[in-house]
């Protein structure tokens, strides 16, 4: 569907102004895992699901990034992808819920994971309401203390998600 909106020139604008928007701060120490949970609830506070503005000083270029409908690599594409969808969204929010270290994984990875709540209405003629809580896993590569793999769960199938979309939303004065 993303490929479909960039053909068509949907978002081209958007994706420009966030790509510009948000300017790279110093990378981070080795092991300063802490600073990095900082940068990361500064994004969530700029609401970076919806809005495309991230630390990209925390993102490994090439990294990973899932959710239950796609998976991709690269900070590029993810800007890019969500820039497609941003002209559509109406009243978007992302509700932090918690934010906590996990260890490391089977290779040695530190891993942390983050509770959120993506609310938002779509600018559609029957104006739905997307609802989706959920919780993303976020793997860091011990050298670079970059994040390599950003990946998403979801408490609703891929399926029931994409079904939000063609169910009528809640009425709402314009």
């Amino acid at each position: 569907m993303t490929e479909s909106l960039r053909v068509l020139g949907v978002g081209a604008d958007r994706y420009a102004e966030v790509a510009a928007a948000a300017p790279a701060l110093r990378p981070l120490r080795r092991g300063d895992v802490g600073g990095l949970l900082r940068r990361l609830e500064g994004d969530y506070r700029k609401a970076y699901f919806v809005t495309g503005v991230l630390d990209d000083s925390i993102y490994d270029p090439d990294c990973y990034f899932a959710d239950p409908t796609i998976a991709f690599s690269g900070v590029a594409l993810w800007k890019r992808n969500l820039a497609l969808l941003t002209p559509f969204l109406e009243a978007p929010r992302v509700a932090l819920r918690g934010m906590r270290r996990l260890g490391r994984d089977e290779e040695g990875a530190e891993v942390v994971r983050a509770e959120w709540r993506l609310t938002t209405g779509l600018k559609l003629p029957w104006r739905p309401l997307v609802d989706i809580e959920g919780a993303t896993e976020y793997t860091l590569n011990q050298e670079s203390n970059r994040i390599v793999r950003h990946v998403e769960f979801w408490a609703v199938s891929g399926t029931e998600a994409v079904l939000q979309i063609f169910r009528p939303g809640p009425r709402r004065e314009d």
